[in-house]
């Protein structure tokens, strides 16, 4: 079967799926093409705890907030 055929086949079956249908299905296929057939598991706000201590260390909190406010 051509290609171009195959896939206007497969189109007009996702035609008939509703809007949350396609929108998983598209979810599916993306992870498909980047390589992982299961999407990254979320991150637990716990997990990342103290990420940026780097960036902010030594820096007056209050005094950058003050001056992000004067905009």
């Amino acid at each position: 079967m051509d290609a171009e055929l195959k896939l206007n086949k497969i189109l007009s079956q996702v035609q008939k799926l509703n809007k949350f249908e396609q929108a998983a299905l598209l979810k599916k296929i993306s992870s498909l093409i980047n390589g992982s057939e299961h999407p990254p598991k979320p991150v637990k706000l716990t997990e990342i705890s103290g990420l940026g201590f780097s960036l902010w260390h030594g820096v007056d909190i209050d005094k950058y907030v003050d001056e992000e406010r004067q905009w």
